[in-house]
């Protein structure tokens, strides 16, 4: 017999999905989830804010309510109150996922590779989009070390010594991982996507410069190519879900929090409704993005600043729920908090004129 449901792909808005169906003893019928390589999300790491009536959901392994972003002439430093800033393995993720679906009867993981739409009641898709359809692209390479004595860093450094490029903006990002572990990524904004191995070579060189007298060791590595907007739409083979189901942030690239609580939604409207309904976006937060996404595209030069203006004129608190996009009440905060003119010109399409 046909699945009831059909999960393509096993990443984190695949495994996502499955999970929360495995909270329901009883399924009205069999779910399967294809995926070549399960072990690749392991490689990853996912970071996001939260509030105290979160965190038992998300379950983030660290978290600082300290978080910075810096130029090459100012630095702001954010300490919040309501949110914090969490971070989450993609090893720790898929150890939990798994070991939920392997213990509901009716869910199953099959390493496998399909190339045509399966039969199925419901069918979801998590396929990555290609690259040539993004409009931008979030490209980063990390690096997580561990070192012989406690590298002093407390806070989250979101975007550390901004900088605009030929295509767009650099910069780089330091995530503590306990007091001797450290994630170090650089990443940029860019019209095209970056070259890993030049941004490995920046990562390197920061680690040099700045812990020179601090032995460490390499534990992993990671690299990706995030869409922030799409050009054109993709094909999907049923409901899409994560970045092809527009889950992820386009202004950012944030979209574990979206992923974890749309895809527990379209569980339990399966289950007690057997209905599938894709996840849709504001109208509010596509717009905003798709402003500073032309920003970026037709006027890098200028995103530092209106990013250090925005981060210094906002709370801390606030600032976390605009780049979450909680509420449209928190595009209204950020607009007060940014320089009028690049805005109103970007809204004109005068970009020359900022």
């Amino acid at each position: 017999m046909d699945p009831w449901v059909h999960i393509i792909g096993g990443g984190l808005s695949g495994l996502s999905l499955a999970s929360s169906l495995a909270r329901f003893d009883d399924l009205p019928g069999r779910v399967v989830i294809s995926e070549p390589n399960p072990e690749a999300l392991a490689s990853k790491t996912f970071s996001f804010w939260f509030s105290g009536d979160e965190e038992a959901f998300l379950r983030p392994e660290y978290s600082s309510s300290r978080w910075t972003l810096s130029d090459e002439n100012h630095r702001v430093v954010h300490q919040g109150t309501r949110f914090q800033y969490g971070t989450r393995s993609g090893d720790h993720f898929l150890d939990s996922a798994l070991q939920e679906i392997h213990n509901h009867s009716q869910i199953d993981l099959v390493h496998e590779f399909i190339d045509t739409r399966p039969k199925a009641t419901h069918c979801f898709d998590s396929r990555p989009c290609a690259v040539d359809t993004f409009q931008l692209t979030q490209s980063f390479a990390g690096m997580e070390v561990i070192f012989d004595q406690p590298h002093g860093m407390s806070e989250a450094g979101l975007m550390e010594r901004m900088r605009p490029t030929d295509s767009g903006l650099q910069f780089v990002y330091l995530l503590p991982l306990g007091p001797d572990k450290l994630l170090i990524e650089h990443t940029e904004f860019t019209a095209r996507p970056a070259d890993f191995s030049a941004l490995a070579a920046l990562n390197d060189r920061y680690l040099s410069q700045e812990f020179a007298n601090k032995p460490y060791q390499l534990v992993r590595t990671e690299a990706a190519h995030i869409p922030m907007g799409f050009k054109q739409r993709a094909q999907h083979w049923g409901i899409p879900l994560g970045a092809r189901g527009g889950m992820t942030r386009d202004a950012t690239g944030y979209g574990y929090r979206t992923i974890r609580y749309a895809c527990d939604q379209i569980a339990a409207d399966l289950v007690k409704y057997d209905v599938a309904r894709p996840f849709r976006r504001s109208a509010v937060t596509t717009w905003a993005d798709r402003l500073f996404l032309n920003l970026i595209e037709n006027r890098p030069d200028i995103i530092p600043q209106i990013l250090m203006q925005i981060s210094h004129r906002m709370t801390p608190d606030r600032f976390a729920a605009f780049m979450m996009m909680r509420s449209p009440s928190d595009l209204i905060h950020m607009l007060r908090a940014a320089p009028a003119k690049p805005f109103t010109c970007a809204l004109l399409g005068r970009y020359r004129w900022i």
